[in-house]
């Protein structure tokens, strides 16, 4: 007869345990973690903008960031030369919204003043911060019918 191996259990065990702890520790949930100065300068930095269907920009990605320029000098967001911050295409998202980074790092006032000026503009759908999604707690829902013990 075949006698097994001693640490075949440990390594067996092992092997469905680590697992084990650590979906345990992604279904504990908790409170979602404290936004980081880095995730606050990088939504006053970068922003997703959504042009309406068959507008210049939605059909060419090459003229959004000077739009966004354009919409920057609107709403009053330039240096003490002058000159608007610089805006940089970074790429369009699979819902056919584009990402783009302004240079130099606006404050919470500009970013929504640059925010109000874009959606202000009639060929924009939306205009957003770009900002790290997560889940995190909803309201809570109210179910039909009887209450179940």
């Amino acid at each position: 007869m075949h006698r097994r191996h001693p640490h075949f259990a440990r390594r067996f065990g092992a092997a469905f345990f680590v697992p084990a702890l650590l979906l345990s520790g992604c279904a504990m949930g908790g409170d979602p973690p404290a936004t980081t100065s880095t995730e606050v300068s990088a939504m006053q930095q970068r922003f997703i903008v959504r042009y309406t269907p068959g507008s210049a920009p939605e059909r060419d990605p090459a003229l959004v960031a000077d739009r966004i320029a354009q919409s920057a000098r609107s709403a009053g967001l330039v240096d003490g030369k002058g000159v608007p911050g610089k805006v940089t295409w970074l790429r369009r998202l699979a819902v056919g919204a584009d990402v783009v980074s302004v240079d130099p790092q606006l404050d919470a006032a500009q970013a929504q003043r640059l925010l109000d000026a874009l959606n202000a503009e009639p060929d924009v759908e939306y205009a957003e911060p770009d900002s790290r999604m997560t889940i995190g707690p909803g309201p809570e829902m109210r179910m039909r019918g009887p209450a179940v013990d």
